[in-house]
């Protein structure tokens, strides 16, 4: 596992959607670059498999809300 601020490049998550026939995956991180942005918009338009970009803040915002009354 590759812990870094942004995720960047993502032909290995590509690669692994591809190969066990996947049509959505979730990647999460900090954040994402401009460039991983456009390659999965790139990747869906070409194999029409969809990954889901989730960062963290995301999920902590949502398990916040999931506790307040």
């Amino acid at each position: 596992m590759k812990q870094t601020e942004e995720a960047g490049r993502l032909d290995v998550f590509e690669a692994v959607l591809m190969r066990e026939n996947r049509q959505e995956g979730f990647i999460i991180s900090f954040d994402f670059t401009s460039d991983a942005e456009t390659e999965m918009s790139r990747f869906l338009k070409k194999t029409g498999k969809v990954i889901v970009p989730l960062r963290v803040r995301e999920i902590l915002d949502e398990q916040i809300a999931m506790k307040l009354p």
